[in-house]
C-alpha cells in the first residue's frame, strides 16, 4: 500500500517500485538527520538573474527523491515583512506618550478600561488610547517578524507524489503545508499572474482528481487528525502553486520546472542540461524558450526586438537604465536615428496595444486591434495587449500565434470604460514597459481611459506613442466637451495620431487643435480568407430549409443600441416588408432597444419574415452573411464601419446611411447610401433589389434577364465582389502602414520641459493643471525607480508554443 511517509520518513516512501521501470530503488534512511547528511548544495543564484535576496538549494536525498528549497536571508525576511513598519509605528507611539503630560496608573487605567468596555459612561485619556496603540503595534511587529517566511521547499518523490513545506522565522524544522498524489498531477506549467500592483511568474502543479479521497487529491489539505469523516468526494480541476509566498524570479522558476518535470514524467526536455540527465556543467546556466516568436521573416531576418546598448558602459539604453527614452529636443520634427522600416536589420519593435476594449468583447476597436496585433506578429514584432478583466477573464492568457494579453483587474464603470485614478495603476503599467521591453505604446479609441493613461504614465518615462481614434465626436454635448478636452491633452503629448478614415481625422484635427501633419489616415481592413462567399448557403434559411427562388435576404449585424440607428430600423422594416414582397430579414445582434424591434416585429405581423438570432460570436458572423443577398447599415455615426467591409467580402450589396466615414469605404456601384430616415432607406435598398433582379444573380435564384450585360452580372457576382474587397484592404497593408507610422513616432525627440510647456498650452485652466500632474507624475515614477529599479525588473519571456517548454541552455 502506498501511503504518505511523515517528515523524518520520506525516504521510506520511496521504497515504491516505478510503474514500467526494471530499476529497484534502494530505501533511503529513514531519519531526518540522515537525510540533512545525505543533501549536498547544488546550485546557486541563475545566470545575472534578479536574486532578490533568494537563492535555490537542491538537496538529493536518494536516487529518486529531491527537495527543491527557495531561500532567503533573516534580514531580507524581516525587511519583507509587515514587521518594520509596525514597530516604527510602535516606536513613534512611545515616543509620543513620553512627551505627554504623564502616565496614568495602571490601576485607574484599568477602571478606566473596564468601564469603557461595559459602556458605563467612562472614558479612556487620549494617553491610554496612545498605550494601546503602542502595545497592539508592538505585538503586530512579533506576530509578523514570527511568520515571515524564510524558506519554502518542494519534495518530488518519484512515483508518488509531490510534499510542499514552508519554514518561517518561529519555526525551526519545516512545516508541511500539502501534498499532491502522483496520480492526481496531470502537468507542470510557468505561467505569469498579474494584479492590481504587480506581475510575477509562478510554478504550478495543474492535478485532476477526487477532492477528500482516500488517494490524496491535490486540494487536500493534511491535518494532524487525518481527514474529517463525512466529508463527501467530489471532482474537480485545481492548481496548486509552488512557493506562493517567496515568488522567485523566472530564473530559479524555469530550473526547478525543468528538473520536476523530468522527475514525475520521466521525459527529458528538449536541450536539457542537469545533473539529473547528465551532468550541469561548469558554464552558466540560463532559462530560455524555443520559440519562433522573436524571429522576423518578413523583414529579412532582423536582430528581433531588443534594447540598444550603451557602447561605453553596456548596458542597454532606455528604461533599464532608469532614465526612460527621453532625447535631446524640445519640439517634435527633431529627426531620430532609430528603427526605420525600409532596412531590413532595423530592430523590430515591441508593442503594447492599450484600450478598455478588446476581446472577448465584440466591436470595430476589438476586432482592429486582434487583427493589427496578429500582421505585425506575422511580420516579426512583438505584441502584448493591456485591457480590463472581463468575468473571470483576469489575468495573462495567450493567444493565437502568442499574442499576450494582460487582463488587468479593473472593474467598468460605464459603457465598457474603467474608472479614471490617475496614479493608481502607473507602477504596474512601468513594470509592464519594462517586463515585456516595449518601445511603443498604441493606445485605441477615445473613450478608453486606460488608453489615455498609459499615453500619459508612458510619456512621462519617455516611451514613444501612438493614439488611434476610431470614433466621431460633436461639439455641443456636453460629454464631448470633456471628452475634447481631455483628447487635446493626450493627443498633445502623443508622438503620432492615426485616424481610421478622412472624414475622422478631420474631426480629430478640429477637435484637438493636433496639427494635420501629426495624423495620418490608415484604414481599418477586412479577412478576405474567413468572410468568403458561399454559393450554397446563399438563401439559405437558419433552420438549413432553402428559401423560395426569388426571394431576397437583407442581413444585419450591430449592436442593438440607438447609436447603431436601430429606431431606423425599426421603421425600415415594416416598409420594406409592405413594398417588397419578395424580402425577408435576418437581424444578428443583442442589446438595450432589441426589445423594441421585437415589438414592432409583433405588432405589425412580421415574424416569419424578420429572424432575430441575439448575440452572435463574431466567429459565425460570416455564416450568417453569407446567406444574404444586401446588408443593411443603419448607423446614425460611423468613422469607419468593419461591418461594411465583412458584409461586402461575402459578396454582399451594401445599403447605409451616407454618416461619417462610411462614404469612403466602398465605390458607388457596391455601396447605395441614403440620408437617415426610413423613407429614403428605403428608397436605396430598392436600387439594391433593382440591380440584383438586372444582373440575374444565379446564386440567389434570379434567373438572367434579356439584356442584362456582363458588366451588371459582375457587378453583383459574390466572387467577383469578394475579389475587389479583397485587393481593397488587407490587413498586410494596414500592418505596413502601421510600422511607418511606428518610424515616424521614432524620428522625433523631445525633454520633460519642453513636454510641460506644451502641456501648459493646452488650455487656460486645463493646461497648467495637467503639467501640474504631469510634473507630480514624474516624481512618483522617480519614487518608482528608487523603490524598484529598473535593473530588478526581470524580462518576461517569449511566448512558449504547445510543443515546446523552458529550457536550460549552457553558457560556454
Amino acid at each position: 500500500e502506498r501511503r504518505v511517509a511523515g517528515a523524518g520518513r520520506a525516504g521510506f516512501a520511496m521504497s515504491a517500485r516505478r510503474r514500467g521501470s526494471k530499476r529497484i530503488v534502494e530505501d533511503a534512511p529513514s531519519t531526518a538527520d540522515a537525510h540533512e547528511d545525505a543533501r549536498t548544495d547544488s546550485a546557486a543564484r541563475e545566470d545575472g538573474a534578479p536574486s532578490q535576496g533568494m537563492r535555490l538549494r537542491t538537496f538529493e536525498i536518494d536516487a529518486d527523491t529531491v527537495e527543491y528549497r527557495v531561500c532567503r536571508s533573516t534580514r531580507y525576511a524581516l525587511t519583507s515583512s509587515m514587521a518594520p513598519l509596525c514597530l516604527l509605528v510602535s516606536v513613534c507611539l512611545v515616543g509620543a506618550i513620553s512627551l505627554g503630560e504623564g502616565i496614568p496608573e495602571p490601576a485607574a487605567l484599568g477602571r478606566a478600561l473596564l468601564l469603557t468596555l461595559r459602556g458605563s459612561g467612562g472614558s479612556l485619556p487620549f494617553v491610554a488610547w496612545l498605550i494601546l496603540g503602542a502595545v497592539a503595534s508592538l505585538a503586530l511587529a512579533i506576530a509578523s517578524a514570527a511568520s515571515a517566511v524564510v524558506s519554502e521547499s518542494v519534495l518530488v518523490m518519484r512515483d508518488v507524489g509531490v510534499q510542499l513545506s514552508v519554514r518561517t522565522m518561529l519555526s525551526r524544522s519545516p512545516r508541511s503545508v500539502r501534498f499532491i498524489d502522483a496520480e492526481t498531477i496531470v502537468s507542470v506549467l510557468v505561467n505569469e499572474a498579474v494584479t492590481t500592483s504587480d506581475v510575477f511568474f509562478y510554478l504550478c502543479f495543474v492535478t485532476r482528481g477526487r477532492v477528500g479521497d482516500a488517494r490524496g487529491g491535490a486540494d487536500r489539505r493534511p491535518s494532524g487528525d487525518g481527514d474529517v469523516e463525512g466529508s463527501k468526494p467530489r471532482c474537480r480541476d485545481g492548481v496548486v502553486l509552488v512557493f506562493p509566498s517567496l515568488r522567485p524570479p523566472l530564473s530559479v522558476i524555469s530550473r526547478v520546472y525543468a528538473e520536476v518535470h523530468v522527475a514525475l514524467f520521466g521525459s527529458v526536455l528538449p536541450g536539457e542540461t542537469s545533473e539529473r540527465t547528465g551532468g550541469r556543467g561548469t558554464g552558466k546556466t540560463r532559462a530560455r524558450c524555443q520559440t519562433s516568436a522573436g524571429s522576423n521573416p518578413a523583414r529579412g531576418g532582423s536582430r528581433g526586438w531588443e534594447w540598444e546598448a550603451d557602447p561605453a558602459t553596456g548596458v542597454p539604453a532606455g528604461p533599464a537604465t532608469g532614465r526612460g527614452w527621453w532625447d535631446r529636443g524640445f519640439t517634435w520634427g527633431v529627426p531620430g536615428p532609430r528603427w526605420r522600416a525600409d532596412d531590413a536589420m532595423s530592430p523590430a519593435h515591441s508593442v503594447l496595444l492599450v484600450s478598455d476594449f478588446f476581446l472577448p468583447n465584440l466591436g470595430g476597436v476589438e476586432l482592429h486591434m486582434y487583427s493589427l496585433a496578429q500582421r505585425l506578429i506575422a511580420r516579426g514584432h512583438k505584441v502584448t495587449v493591456l485591457t480590463h478583466a472581463y468575468g473571470d477573464r483576469c489575468g495573462v492568457r495567450h493567444m493565437t500565434n502568442g499574442l499576450k494579453v494582460y487582463y488587468v483587474p479593473r472593474v467598468p464603470v460605464y459603457n465598457g470604460a474603467t474608472l479614471p485614478d490617475i496614479f493608481g495603476h502607473s507602477d504596474l503599467l512601468r513594470l509592464i514597459l519594462l517586463r515585456e521591453r516595449v518601445t511603443v505604446v498604441h493606445s485605441h479609441q477615445a473613450f478608453a481611459v486606460m488608453g489615455h493613461q498609459a499615453c500619459f504614465h508612458a510619456r512621462t518615462m519617455g516611451y514613444k506613442c501612438v493614439f488611434t481614434d476610431h470614433s466621431l465626436f460633436g461639439f455641443s454635448d456636453a460629454s464631448h466637451i470633456h471628452m475634447n478636452k481631455l483628447l487635446v491633452l493626450t493627443l498633445a503629448d502623443c508622438n503620432h495620431v492615426v485616424c481610421v478614415s478622412h472624414t475622422a481625422k478631420e474631426n480629430t484635427v478640429l477637435r484637438s487643435g493636433v496639427p494635420p501633419q501629426r495624423v495620418s489616415v490608415i484604414p481599418n481592413a477586412v479577412d478576405a480568407v474567413r468572410f468568403v462567399p458561399d454559393p450554397a448557403k446563399r438563401g439559405l434559411r437558419m433552420d438549413g430549409n432553402k428559401a423560395e427562388p426569388g426571394r431576397i435576404t437583407v442581413a444585419v449585424t450591430a449592436r442593438l443600441a440607438y447609436r447603431k440607428g436601430v429606431h431606423l430600423l425599426a421603421g425600415v422594416i415594416p416598409l420594406a416588408c409592405e413594398r417588397f414582397p419578395q424580402v425577408d430579414f435576418l437581424i444578428a445582434g443583442d442589446g438595450s432597444m432589441r426589445p423594441h424591434l421585437e415589438e414592432m416585429t409583433k405588432s405589425n405581423g412580421l415574424t416569419e419574415r424578420v429572424t432575430l438570432l441575439g448575440n452572435v460570436p463574431h466567429a459565425r458572423v460570416s455564416d450568417v452573411l453569407q446567406r444574404a443577398h444586401v446588408f443593411l447599415n443603419c448607423s446614425l455615426t460611423e468613422s469607419f464601419c468593419i461591418a461594411i467591409l465583412e458584409a461586402a467580402c461575402c459578396g454582399c450589396l451594401v445599403v447605409a446611411t451616407g454618416v461619417g466615414g462610411v462614404p469612403e469605404v466602398l465605390p458607388p456601384d457596391l455601396l447605395y447610401l441614403a440620408k437617415p430616415n426610413p423613407a429614403a432607406l428605403v428608397d436605396a435598398l430598392n436600387d439594391a433589389i433593382e440591380a440584383l433582379e438586372a444582373g440575374g444573380d444565379s446564386t440567389g435564384g434570379f434567373p438572367k434577364r434579356e439584356g442584362s450585360t456582363e458588366g451588371r452580372r459582375a457587378a453583383v457576382d459574390p466572387v467577383a465582389i469578394h475579389e475587389r474587397v479583397a485587393d481593397m484592404y488587407s490587413w498586410d497593408d494596414v500592418a505596413e502602414r502601421v510600422e511607418r507610422v511606428y518610424e515616424r513616432a521614432h524620428a522625433t525627440e523631445d525633454s520633460l520641459v519642453g513636454r510641460l510647456v506644451r502641456l501648459s498650452r493646452c488650455g487656460t485652466f486645463a493646461g497648467p493643471l495637467f503639467a501640474c500632474v504631469a510634473a507630480v507624475d514624474y516624481v512618483f515614477w522617480r519614487w518608482c525607480e528608487w523603490w524598484r529599479p529598473a535593473r530588478t525588473v526581470e524580462p518576461a519571456p517569449d511566448f512558449v508554443p504547445d510543443d515546446a517548454d523552458f529550457v536550460l541552455v549552457e553558457e560556454e
